[in-house]
């Protein structure tokens, strides 16, 4: 039987290779949790508090641009080239003013001179980063994301070998961060390398006229991005800032496990976002992707959920010691932001396939109104985890909004496998709530309750899911019709 190519076989195959690159985190995941344990809750309060400030500086050269170059190069192959020079152009002129004030922020907030140095560094990094997803867009837009895949892994295992050298040599903070800039470095190299051997020929010049129609075209886009990004890094920094170091470590801790599990709403909008794009909101089909997208996603929302929630003694002392007891309780609350993250990070870019931009910016700015009257006083009543707490208000108000401004649309994007998930998810809580906490036991019988409950009730569209994986691996007939 002759195999026809749809959405349903792009999807599935762009996500497999997302996937596929957002395991190569698992070693950067290693070497943090390897430099928390020798830096200690303090070393590693100020690694947390310079890793977020960094994140700034690369949301203020990122402004969302990503996508649109994505959109531009998939839709004009033949014109990357020029489309690279107007991107790293308004790079460079956004870099200049924003990176000397992004330099004098530690010096304004008088951190320590190892904190200030560890900024600079990580900034750096960051900013190499920048460019370096200027390189992962013409892989995505020409639809060769093995070639991203192979760049990231390259990144990691130069950070894994660079930082574990740094950690023997005397584990200082320092070592930690500069072992980033050395793999953005690299990574970089090899990146703009690969486009133009094998995508487009690069030819640096100034480009002002298309990096001012690159702006112009960003518009809210941009604003939505920059007041979301602002709204996740505002807690860490908050945290830092209010409660100390002590407490930024442990925070920092619990949120470097929640960073990995946040993946998978990264991976699945790599496979339906453009499907989405493609067909508009007036075709049926939208609803029926969005919904069956959502419903794989409260899927792994309950069970990272339950994971937190019933595991975070027994996770934080395998991952990180005993040194880092405290950081449990912030991590079983994160539990409850990452469900919820799952929909806000994907109900997100619905918005933006609908072409509503400015909905989005209204519910990223209701996102960080309510980020900024929460977590000071969170954080200075609780502490990490009155910062944990923030996190999971804030995602509950994305969520809501965005749901709100979906209705009109869509109408609500969930069918009666919601109200499964939520029975199968309700009883491994009542099986788990009744044994003893800290009990790595206690993690496996809720997820194994959780498992047994979706087994009996169904409630993810696991004909979908087969008809994907047939589409990804290579065999089979892939409809273009979404099951």
């Amino acid at each position: 039987m002759s195999r026809l190519v749809g959405p349903a076989d792009r999807m599935a195959r762009n996500t497999l290779l997302k996937a596929a690159v957002q395991a190569t985190r698992l070693l950067s995941l290693a070497f943090v949790i390897l430099a928390a344990r020798v830096l200690g809750p303090e070393g590693f309060g100020k690694f947390t508090f310079a890793y977020a400030l960094a994140t700034l500086l690369g949301a203020a050269l990122d402004l969302g641009m990503h996508s649109i170059l994505v959109r531009s190069i998939a839709r004009a192959r033949s014109d990357t080239a020029e489309y690279w020079a107007a991107a790293v152009t308004l790079k460079l002129a956004l870099l200049v003013p924003v990176g000397a004030i992004f330099a004098a922020l530690p010096l304004v907030t008088a951190r320590p001179l190892d904190t200030t140095a560890a900024v600079w560094l990580l900034g750096t990094a960051i900013a190499l980063q920048s460019f370096i997803e200027l390189a992962v867009c013409v892989f995505t837009g020409f639809e060769r994301l093995e070639a991203e895949l192979g760049v990231r892994i390259v990144e990691k295992l130069v950070l894994f070998g660079v930082g574990v050298a740094g950690l023997a040599l005397g584990g200082r903070l320092l070592l930690v961060a500069g072992a980033f800039v050395v793999a953005g470095a690299v990574s970089l190299t090899l990146g703009v390398g690969l486009v133009h051997r094998r995508f487009a020929r690069l030819a640096w010049h100034w480009h002002p006229a298309g990096a001012r129609a690159l702006a112009r075209a960003l518009g809210p886009v941009a604003v939505a991005f920059l007041l979301a990004f602002t709204t996740t890094r505002l807690v860490p920094l908050l945290v830092a800032l209010l409660a100390g170091d002590v407490a930024a470590g442990y925070f920092g801790a619990a949120i470097r496990v929640l960073d990995v599990v946040m993946v998978a709403p990264v991976i699945v909008v790599a496979g339906v976002y453009p499907v989405l794009a493609r067909l508009g909101p007036g075709e049926p089909e939208f609803r029926r992707v969005v919904i069956s997208a959502v419903g794989w996603l409260l899927v792994l929302g309950a069970a990272v959920g339950l994971a937190f929630g019933h595991g975070a003694e027994w996770l934080t002392a395998r991952v990180y010691g005993p040194r880092y007891a405290l950081a449990a309780p912030a991590l079983a609350v994160l539990g409850l932001a990452a469900g919820l993250g799952f929909l806000s990070h994907f109900l997100g870019f619905v918005l933006l396939a609908l072409d509503r931009p400015r909905r989005l910016v209204m519910v990223a700015a209701t996102s960080l109104a309510a980020s900024i009257a929460l977590t000071p006083g969170l954080v200075v009543t609780l502490g990490a985890v009155g910062g944990a707490l923030a996190l999971a208000l804030v995602e509950l108000v994305a969520v809501t909004g965005s749901l709100v401004a979906l209705i009109p649309f869509i109408r609500l994007p969930f069918d009666r496998r919601a109200a499964k998930t939520a029975a199968a998810a309700l009883g491994a809580v009542l099986v788990a709530g009744a044994l003893p906490a800290g009990s790595g036991a206690r993690l496996v019988i809720a997820l194994a309750v959780y498992a047994a409950g979706l087994l009996a009730l169904r409630p993810a569209p696991m004909r979908a899911g087969r008809r994907l994986l047939r589409g990804a691996v290579g065999g089979g007939d892939v409809r273009t019709r979404w099951p």
